[in-house]
């Protein structure tokens, strides 16, 4: 059961989730491998570079940047200067049997390709100012300053897919069957299942601006200048975790169980931040000067390697287990309501990965205090939380557990306990303020006999407006109405569910002026 309705996202889950404690997640010892040795520096190719991008495939670490210098290395350890064509390469990736490389300004080359890292070709390329590419579901994606998006089956014919000028893109990842792309300036995320087709969804504030998105362990994990790590397995919905002090991370990657994200300092700090479900992150100083501005770090054969723009090449070895260990987290939580308590179903993870699911951890917030309940696998409902107030919102989220730990948690579910399952559609209070938006509360939702909500939206009038909504997993709908006509407004919601329809009595709110 998936979560597609976009009138979620007005709401603050970032607070309510931040309250949750979860005191059983494990150790990074728990979790398998963990970077902790120190950075080296490498013994530095020569000439130097002026790097800007790096990757692992095909049994080499590639190391490029502006110019016409390109280093390579089996190990991380031992490197190789080469002359590749000139430009200023800021992005890397490998798919198709071909690392492609495209250029962040719109001029001169545009692309260069090679099948071993070692012989580069120029190609005419897709003009643009390129800063960010990845690769999956058999194509190559790239994001790029002016709000482009373009894609490739094989990193020679592009076809640009959308454009959207507002957006500067700065990166893009694959993972959990969509493609997410974070941007600077409006502070959004684009996702896309197919890399065709997008839709963009606000990560916190409006305006904040997102670098250096990745994907590992079943969430994306994406960096604020601030010192924030926003988190999500979707890319609907973002929590946000305080990592740092305020320093601009350019890359990330995933490797071994542990994210790893470099950047640029702000302060007088400038840090690498490791972390193994995106939530919880360590600093360790970087292996140079703290006005270093390190763009990017990839991950094989053991370690990470990171560059900046001095040409510096650093390494931190991983030592211990590096397959797999805790799932990732389950596809969704969903579940029935009665009054003053939730009845939450538990859906498996995408991947149990190093061991079997043995049971999970429910957790529901109202952002000042948690319930938490554990569910085993074997039957549903398997997970009861009793004790909630009436027409309150709550936040669900669920984690699952195998013998390394536990998974992280899942999105956010926002959830309205009611004394009556029945379809309504209704305000908190009485009366609403004129300058602020009026929210509104659909619950009672019927599903069907297996417990699925219906997909085709549920209708809501407010007044003369109309809104549209998916039910959520729980069987309900919360919007925000913006600007309310000042007055008393009649509302209702309405739906057709596998083959029966469905009309809500109707409610009213008098908007009344004030702030």
């Amino acid at each position: 059961m998936r979560h597609i309705s976009v009138f979620r996202i007005g709401l603050c889950v970032t607070s309510a989730v931040a309250a949750m404690s979860f005191a059983l997640v494990p150790t990074q010892s728990a979790l398998g491998a963990t970077p902790t040795s120190t950075w080296k520096v490498s013994s530095a190719p020569a000439p130097s570079g002026n790097w800007y991008a790096a990757t692992y495939a095909a049994g080499r670490f590639v190391v490029l940047g502006h110019g016409a210098v390109a280093a390579t290395s089996k190990n991380g350890i031992t490197w190789t200067t080469l002359r590749v064509p000139a430009g200023s390469w800021q992005s890397v990736a490998y798919g198709a049997g071909k690392f492609v490389a495209l250029s962040s300004v719109n001029a001169g080359l545009h692309e260069m390709t090679s099948t071993n890292g070692i012989h580069w070709s120029a190609l005419p390329g897709p003009a643009g100012e390129w800063t960010g590419l990845t690769y999956g579901a058999g194509r190559f994606l790239a994001v790029s300053a002016f709000g482009q998006l373009i894609t490739s089956p094989d990193g020679v014919h592009w076809r640009t897919t959308w454009s959207r000028s507002q957006f500067l893109l700065n990166s893009v990842s694959y993972g959990n069957g969509r493609f997410v792309a974070v941007d600077s300036a409006l502070g959004d995320a684009l996702i896309s299942l197919n890399g065709v087709n997008w839709s963009f969804y606000p990560i916190s504030a409006p305006g904040a601006p997102w670098y250096a998105v990745t994907y590992g362990n079943g969430v994306f994990s994406a960096f604020n200048p601030s010192g924030l790590v926003a988190t999500s397995m979707l890319g609907y919905v973002w929590v946000t975790h305080h990592a740092s002090a305020a320093q601009q991370m350019n890359g990330s990657t995933f490797g071994c169980n542990a994210f790893v994200a470099t950047g640029q300092a702000m302060g007088p700090v400038n840090n690498v931040l490791t972390s193994h479900l995106g939530t919880s992150w360590s600093a360790s100083p970087v292996p140079t000067e703290a006005a270093a501005d390190w763009t990017a770090v990839a991950y094989g054969a053991s370690r990470f390697v990171a560059v900046n723009t001095a040409g510096t090449i650093a390494t931190r070895h991983v030592a211990g287990y590096c397959g797999p260990t805790v799932a990732t987290p389950p596809k969704d939580v969903s579940g029935n309501i009665e009054s003053g308590q939730v009845w939450t179903y538990q859906h498996p993870p995408m991947n149990q990965e190093g061991a079997p699911i043995d049971g999970y951890l429910v957790s529901i917030t109202d952002g000042s205090r948690t319930w938490t309940c554990h569910a085993p696998v074997y039957y549903e409902p398997n997970c009861i939380i009793h004790g909630l107030a009436n027409r309150k919102v709550y936040t669900v989220t669920t984690q699952v557990h195998n013998r390394f730990g536990y998974s992280a948690p899942t999105d956010p579910e926002w959830v309205v306990p009611v004394s009556r399952w029945s379809l309504q559609a209704v305000t908190a209070t009485p009366t609403a303020p004129s300058s602020k938006p009026v929210t509104i509360q659909v619950t009672g939702v019927i599903a069907n006999s297996a417990g699925i909500y219906p997909q085709n939206p549920v209708t809501i009038h407010f007044g003369a407006r109309t809104f549209y909504c998916v039910p959520s997993p729980f069987g309900e709908c919360l919007i925000n109405v913006a600007h309310p006509r000042l007055g008393r407004v009649a509302i209702s919601a309405s739906y057709t569910g596998y083959g029966a329809y469905y009309h809500s009595p109707t409610s009213f709110v008098t908007v009344v002026p004030g702030k």
